[in-house]
């Protein structure tokens, strides 16, 4: 069996913090795949990643519905 190979961090450019306010669908896509990352791993069964998948895309729904509320207000 060949050994699993991961990403390695190469380089950082532009340093800067991140928020949920300013990045927030690269911290989606990070949950996301960490959430991957558990179940490939046997950390979490299908049916706890189907779950934590759902609450997360609800997350985001939620997010964007009130973005829209926001927006229309102003």
């Amino acid at each position: 069996m060949a050994a699993r190979q991961f990403a390695e961090l190469q380089q950082i450019d532009n340093n800067e913090a991140i928020t949920k306010e300013t990045h927030y669908d690269f911290l989606y896509h990070l949950q996301s795949a960490l959430l991957l990352a558990l179940r490939e791993q046997g950390r979490l069964n299908a049916m706890q990643h189907r779950h934590a998948e759902e609450k997360l895309k609800q997350q985001r729904r939620d997010r964007a519905k009130n973005i829209l509320e926001k927006g229309e207000n102003t």
